[in-house]
């Protein structure tokens, strides 16, 4: 078992739908012998995920063998995983070890094996292979106490962008089912649905905002991820507000270090606020799961007042192993604390984050980075439980971060949760999420982004101009008995379910080893 090995450092975070695993290697058709050798790669594989998530594991204690030291017999590390069939079921059963005893839930359910490697090429390269559009279940006047499938937001020149689907389109059909509605796909445990959110090709009759119904035919192909869906100056009673929304961090630097075209991106819209000598500043992550870490600093840099530069913007913790012994956390080294470098010239003492359950990770990592320095506001949303109550959505809660370490091949990478953030206040263990300053409900007015009438950024310009969220169409109302009306989100599920839209992500430029 190799005991030092090249690290490319990555931090992910998983949104609570985004369960489905990636299928495990199997033996297949193919002679005996074939068959024989995936079942003594699957078994080194098992062995090696045990291995490396004993050293790297932020709840390392948790884990067996009590003596660290022991993980060197390969013998009594075989003796824990021979019984398991496969390398997830391996990381399974040791997440389930760092069950909480007050809670009963695990500490660590985000660790994952990624056997195609697909993580770093999404971010990165900004390449992903998808459908490009996530749906979610909508009550509304005419689904009554039920609720209709409806699309919340489109990748820019994706598959289901390239074929007329934005955000608002209704769902009529899937492969000429029309029972994919949500009571129909409750009492199916959302099994069809996910089917369907799986498939190669899609056959989808739509209805688009303006009634037009459409069908056409969509397929999970390979497109050029571009997270930006709106940016722009607004002009409110004589304040210049920018505003920017965007659905992940695509990162800002390449792997030979290099500057990408999310880099330029990004450099022209906020050059863009510079020149217009905003006022306000907007970001709108309520679907941005995170993405390089890289990123997340970057924007901070180009939010935070002056007065923040070259102060802390956040540290790491990570287990005994990796500070005291191999001193992971030194000021050079790859996770030594992180300082504010100030780009541009924006110097505003305020910034508004529009947010939901669905915000994590980096983005959560941005939010906190930059709450000691200036005053952050966030506003949220309202969802609906399956008994049709309101609940108040905080950001989704994951400070905890992930090395993407290849294992057995370059294509086969171990991902554990091996550390977690804090800003210069200390603050970080957000792990029921950061709270809130208010909730409104999204979908009153079902817009798209950047629409001054959209819910979210309306509560928002309404705060900026009067000082309060409060706008009579965005706020609960609820019936005598209990339920909620119509126009309430009741359930999101993504057709992209890819990992490397739900994450935090650190790219190291330099190549670690593990001791």
């Amino acid at each position: 078992m190799k005991k030092y090995i090249p690290v490319t450092v990555l931090m992910l975070v998983l949104m609570s739908f985004s369960a489905c695993k990636k299928d495990s290697t199997a033996p297949g058709p193919g002679t005996d012998e074939d068959k024989d050798e995936i079942l003594v790669k699957e078994d080194t594989l098992k062995d090696s995920v045990f291995y490396y998530t004993k050293l790297l594991s932020l709840w390392q204690d948790y884990l067996p063998p009590r003596n660290l030291n022991d993980i060197e017999d390969e013998e009594l590390v075989r003796s824990y995983t021979r019984d398991y069939e496969s390398a997830e079921d391996v990381l399974e059963w040791l997440k389930d070890l760092t069950r909480a005893g007050s809670t009963g839930k695990n500490y660590d359910w985000y660790s994952f094996l990624d056997r195609q490697g697909v993580v770093s090429g999404e971010i990165q390269d900004a390449v992903a292979t998808s459908f490009g559009m996530y749906v979610f279940f909508l009550q509304t006047e005419s689904s009554g106490e039920n609720a209709d499938l409806y699309v919340q937001m489109v990748d820019y020149k994706s598959p289901a962008y390239n074929a007329g689907i934005r955000r608002g389109t209704r769902i009529l059909s899937i492969d000429g089912d029309t029972n994919i509605d949500y009571d129909t796909q409750f009492a199916q445990d959302f099994r069809k649905i996910n089917e369907y959110l799986n498939a190669s090709s899609l056959q989808l009759k739509f209805v688009k905002a303006d009634g037009t119904v459409e069908e056409k035919e969509v397929g999970s192909v390979q497109y050029d991820f571009d997270p930006i869906l709106d940016h722009q100056v607004i002009t409110q009673e004589g304040k210049k507000i920018g505003y920017l929304a965007f659905s992940s961090f695509v990162s800002t630097i390449s792997d030979q270090g290099a500057f990408t075209t999310m880099y330029r991106r990004f450099e022209d819209i906020f050059n863009g606020f510079q020149n217009e000598g905003i006022d306000e500043l907007v970001i709108d992550m309520r679907y941005n799961g995170g993405g390089a870490v890289v990123t997340s600093e970057y924007l901070a840099d180009r939010i935070a007042p002056i007065s923040a530069d070259k102060q802390l913007m956040y540290e790491y913790k990570t287990n005994t192993l990796l500070d005291d012994d191999w001193q992971w956390l030194e000021q050079d080294s790859a996770f030594g604390p992180v300082h504010y470098r100030k780009r541009g010239t924006i110097n505003l003492p305020r910034v508004y984050f529009i947010v939901s359950s669905s915000t994590a990770s980096a983005s959560e990592l941005l939010i906190n980075s930059l709450r000691p320095y200036m005053d952050v506001k966030l506003l949220s949303t309202y969802s609906v439980d399956n008994n049709n109550q309101q609940v108040a959505e905080k950001t989704f809660g994951k400070p905890v971060g992930f090395f993407g370490l290849p294992i057995m091949d370059d294509d086969i990478e171990l991902y554990v949760s091996s550390f977690k953030t804090q800003n210069a206040q200390g603050e970080g263990d957000y792990f029921e999420g950061l709270e809130v300053d208010d909730n409104v409900w999204e979908f009153n007015s079902f817009e798209d982004f950047g629409d001054k009438d959209e819910s979210m950024l309306a509560a928002v310009l309404q705060h900026i101009k009067t000082g309060s969220f409060d706008l009579s169409a965005s706020k609960l109302v609820a019936a005598r008995n209990g339920q909620i009306r119509p126009n309430k989100a009741k359930f999101t599920r993504s057709i992209d379910q890819n990992r490397s839209k739900n994450g935090m992500y650190k790219f190291s430029k330099s190549e670690m080893k593990l001791k």
